[in-house]
């Protein structure tokens, strides 16, 4: 921040200024032409410019006094051939603080008004934020009792329903709990914009984390006859991260690669160690991603042409939780993929934080 920012009385920050430009005269005279002083006529120019006090009619009325005095001090030290060149001399001078003086005052009232409208942006985000968490926790539970009551229905042994009513009430199970799912990730994604996203890093074997989170997928990889495969070149890594969150992260990958990959097929996790960064490679041999298509992958609600091998649903929303996540453990995600070649998901973070 500026000195003169500080001082809120604007006759003051002039008179401190004309001060300033008395001083440089004053050296400029002592020193003359062996040592000029000039081109330091612009700092107090640009300060004042650059400070809240300041308006065009001032740096204007400051300027025309700095030219003035560096004519004077030129007229006194300096022999010209004929008057008019110091007169000149001086009207470009002028000419030259008046044009950076508005310039700089043009640009700081451009940052104002751009940090004021980032202030604004902000209250509106803060705003979407607490709405999307206050609307999906009022929803989640009505669509969990709807989830309850058609899982219910479809578990009672004494059911007397027919078999179209069986499927009506599977179909009504189906979509609230892709609602649900839903309401999941906006409720992650309100709590991560938010900044109310907490870290708890423990110290804990990543590989043995791995090994942990594909045990639980392979229960839904299972249904389309997909094998999920670690490959690590340690038997373990030590590491600090938060498990929840990093749950979230491989879940959301798995999820995505079964979802996308055929039926009696592989799904590869690649997890290395070097130079204190772990990176970790989700591969599948699914449809692929066109390219022209994967930049907007890790923003919300996106999704690409490629669709699901067994009609799977997808809320858009999964990678760019993957992407939040990652960034706030000071990594980077990215994606590697060629039609009908598979997919590759990556991230990397730092072994100790």
């Amino acid at each position: 921040m500026l000195f003169v920012d500080k001082i809120k009385s604007k006759p003051l920050a002039v008179a401190l200024t004309l001060l300033h430009i008395g001083f440089i005269t004053l050296m400029d005279y002592i020193s003359g032409a062996e040592l000029s002083f000039s081109i330091f006529y612009l700092i107090p120019i640009v300060i004042l410019a650059a400070s809240k006090t300041s308006s065009r009619a001032t740096i204007i009325a400051i300027s025309l006094v700095a030219a003035s005095c560096w004519y004077g001090v030129d007229a006194q030290s300096k022999d010209y051939s004929h008057v008019l060149f110091p007169i000149w001399n001086a009207f470009v001078r002028l000419v030259i603080f008046i044009t950076i003086g508005l310039l700089v005052f043009s640009f700081r009232h451009k940052q104002e008004r751009l940090n004021e409208t980032n202030a604004q942006l902000k209250h509106i985000n803060d705003e979407k934020n607490k709405f999307i968490g206050i609307a999906a926790h009022d929803i989640r539970n009505p669509i969990s009792g709807i989830y309850s009551f058609s899982d219910l229905l479809l578990n009672e042994e004494t059911s007397k329903m027919n078999e179209e009513e069986i499927e009506i009430v599977q179909h009504i199970k189906s979509l609230s709990e892709n609602i649900l799912d839903l309401i999941k990730n906006l409720l992650d994604i309100s709590k991560i914009e938010s900044g109310q996203i907490e870290l708890r890093y423990t110290k804990q074997d990543y590989i043995g984390f791995l090994k942990k989170q594909i045990r639980i997928n392979q229960f839904l990889a299972n249904k389309k006859q997909i094998v999920i495969h670690l490959n690590s070149q340690k038997d373990q890594i030590s590491s600090h991260f938060d498990e929840n969150l990093m749950s979230q992260v491989i879940n959301n990958l798995l999820s995505n690669a079964i979802k996308y990959s055929e039926k009696n097929s592989e799904i590869t996790i690649n997890a290395t160690e070097s130079n204190g960064v772990i990176l970790t490679e989700v591969i599948d041999n699914g449809k692929g991603i066109p390219a022209e298509e994967q930049k907007k992958l890790f923003n919300y609600f996106q999704k690409t042409s490629t669709k699901p091998t067994d009609g799977e649903t997808s809320t858009g929303l999964g990678l760019a939780i993957v992407k939040k996540i990652i960034t706030a453990f000071n990594g980077t995600v990215g994606v590697k993929s060629n039609v009908k070649e598979g997919s590759n998901f990556y991230y990397t973070f730092p072994v100790n934080r």
